[in-house]
């Protein structure tokens, strides 16, 4: 397994029936078989409650920041299934366990039923792509919601805590998990407020030839939760910025004149980088050129597969944090 180099709602809380977390090695040590809790357990979830009766050994991914939390805390070698064709990088690679070779399970927003019943898992995880699913899931097996919201302010980064939190406690892997949550804490803490003084910034994400404009309700939260940019504003909000945003012309951009700008290229994200004109090629312009973070070297180009398709996580989150700081230096 991957060492732990790095995080969900506001609504997980977990219980134990009985619980104990006895010490442990690094996550990397770990396997699935090495449990640091007990079973059985009851989780209260964003879509409710569900008991384990015994440690998950067949479990169903459908979020890719759940595959990179349980990754992480050691308990990957149960994965028998997941979101093959969503796979970020370090996930899909040779230094660990290489999820690419796992069964895929259908598509981010559709699971594909059949794949998961011949699996027999006796543990799904879904998360806000696939929350839909919960209901009609938990009916046929024991099923959990990672979901992370971003409607309520300031408090994503403890969403992304309580995420790997739970992930913990249903895989038997609460050591580890308080580990990497450890971590993500001691990150959190060295970026705080380290951007309070650097100005306005703007997330635009680019798909196509189209921008839309998101800002602090949003999966980038974190540039504004924690590094205290001050988010740019319309004058009209929408409602669930995290989702689609506000679309937004090169000519409003250069009006609201962010002194920085933080682009994540959705193509890229989604696998259709290759078909069209890249975030970077559509962002050269006369009219991008003329703001203040162009003029200042402040336009940073996110890694879209963190930040657009993974989100959370305990590796990733930390991973996001630590390129925005790069950026800052």
């Amino acid at each position: 397994m991957r060492i732990i180099s790095s995080c969900a709602a506001a609504l997980l809380a977990v219980t134990a029936l009985v619980g104990c977390t006895p010490d442990a090695d690094t996550a990397s040590e770990k396997s699935s078989s090495l449990a640091s809790g007990t079973f059985p357990v009851t989780l209260t979830h964003a879509s409710g409650t569900t008991t384990l009766k015994a440690q998950p050994r067949r479990i169903v991914v459908l979020d890719m920041a759940a595959l990179d939390t349980i990754d992480a805390i050691g308990a990957g070698d149960a994965v028998v299934g997941t979101i093959t064709d969503s796979l970020p990088d370090w996930l899909s690679d040779d230094k660990g366990v290489d999820y690419s070779t796992t069964t895929s399970v259908g598509t981010l927003k559709e699971p594909d039923v059949e794949a998961i019943a011949a699996l027999q898992p006796d543990l799904v995880v879904v998360a806000s792509r696939s929350a839909s699913y919960a209901e009609s899931f938990s009916q046929k097996w024991p099923t959990i919601d990672t979901t992370v919201s971003w409607e309520k302010d300031g408090d994503y980064t403890e969403q992304a805590r309580s995420q790997v939190k739970l992930l913990g406690q249903a895989t038997g892997h609460e050591t580890e998990a308080a580990r990497a949550i450890k971590t993500i804490d001691a990150t959190v803490k060295r970026y705080t407020d380290t951007a309070r003084d650097r100005g306005s910034a703007a997330v635009v994400m680019v798909s196509g030839s189209e921008l839309s404009l998101h800002g602090a309700r949003s999966r980038w939260a974190p540039l504004f939760d924690v590094f205290g940019f001050t988010p740019v504003e319309l004058s009209s909000q929408g409602a669930d910025e995290g989702h689609k945003g506000q679309k937004i012309s090169f000519e409003t951009l250069a009006d609201l004149d962010p002194e920085w700008i933080f682009v994540v290229d959705r193509d890229a994200a989604i696998g259709q980088g290759n078909s069209g004109t890249s975030a970077k090629q559509v962002m050269a312009n006369d009219l991008v050129a003329s703001t203040r973070a162009a003029r200042n070297d402040h336009i940073v180009y996110l890694d879209s597969q963190r930040w657009y398709v993974v989100m959370t996580g305990a590796t990733n989150y930390v991973a996001e944090l630590n390129e925005v700081g790069r950026a800052l230096k």
